[in-house]
């Protein structure tokens, strides 16, 4: 991520910084922690030790699960080595209350993803150091206040329960499925693909794929069911986070076609993944015939007054489009 220390955000010098605190910090002696590789992170870092706060950088996902039980406030960069944003802050929000505020690109699905995951606050990256800075103090007062009631009148919250990207096989489906092995939790498809989610990768014959984290994420969901359609809705929701029931849009339907394309890359064959038109994704092998056509819920029998080979082009058309 690049936070763009131009404009429109400008750091602040020393001798113009006092007309932003009004009178002083919400929470004196703040402690902030800012999750980012950014080359440019050191001038955010500045910006909040000049509020009179302590500010730390940590520059992967697991540095900030490892320490932020330490600090007040979490500044969170969306895009870390190892963990997005949407990952860190729905682990956090698994056993703390810590305040977040996420920086998020223009696009507001990513903006729903921070906030249904537990960030209190999105900033849109370049980032303007006043509102940066006004967002810091309201979180920081409303989680100040939090705490007051909590300590005046304590009920017992339940923690949310952990949510486990778990997808069996459809029932009637296993007539039509690629034959895989689950060797405790190592996934090999058709004696060629094997996944290993304890190390989080892909070999293909032996050759380990260079996945980002979505698309191990993606070829992981996949081949959980082989041979089983997951349609658009089901890959964002359990993929990206999209709340269930929210509209697919345009935007979302080509976030999912640019990952299914490098994906195709990657695995040298674009049988590997196989776009049943109108309806979603199933993992494949290349080369192996489906035997049980009938299991596509868009195919019919011939009409009567139909000629067979109007049949056969439509049967076609919807189990082999790619």
């Amino acid at each position: 991520m690049s936070f763009d220390v131009r404009h429109p955000h400008q750091s602040l010098p020393l001798g113009n910084a006092e007309h932003l605190t009004s009178p002083g910090p919400a929470v004196p002696g703040a402690r902030v922690l800012i999750a980012s590789d950014c080359p440019a992170v050191e001038i955010l870092r500045q910006d909040v030790v000049r509020q009179n706060y302590s500010a730390t950088i940590a520059t992967t996902g697991r540095a900030v699960l490892e320490t932020f039980a330490s600090y007040d406030l979490i500044l969170l960069d969306t895009d870390l080595p190892d963990l997005d944003g949407v990952s860190v802050s729905r682990a956090i929000r698994q056993i703390s209350t810590i305040p977040i505020i996420a920086f998020a690109s223009a696009d507001e699905i990513e903006k729903v993803l921070l906030l249904e995951t537990g960030c209190d606050d999105c900033i849109e990256r370049p980032y303007r150091t006043r509102d940066l800075i006004a967002r810091i103090k309201a979180v920081l007062r409303r989680a100040a206040l939090a705490q007051f009631h909590t300590a005046q009148y304590p009920a017992a919250v339940p923690p949310a329960p952990a949510r486990h990207r778990v997808v069996p096989p459809p029932p009637g489906a296993g007539h039509d499925m690629v034959p895989h092995e689950d060797h405790g939790r190592i996934v090999s498809v058709a004696d060629r693909l094997v996944i290993n989610p304890a190390l989080r990768e892909s070999r293909l014959d032996g050759r380990l794929l260079p996945l980002t984290r979505k698309e191990y994420d993606l070829l992981e969901l996949l081949a959980s069911a082989p041979g089983r359609i997951f349609d658009r809705a089901e890959l964002m929701t359990k993929i990206w986070d999209y709340p269930a029931g929210m509209p697919i849009n345009a935007q979302t339907s080509r976030t999912i076609d640019t990952h299914v394309s490098s994906l195709r890359r990657k695995l040298g064959h674009r049988d590997w993944i196989a776009n049943v038109r109108g309806v979603g994704f199933r993992l494949d092998v290349p080369g192996r015939r489906r035997t049980d056509r009938g299991a596509h819920p868009r195919l019919m029998p011939v009409a009567p007054g139909e000629r067979p080979g109007q049949g056969v082009l439509r049967l076609l058309d919807a189990t082999e489009s790619a």
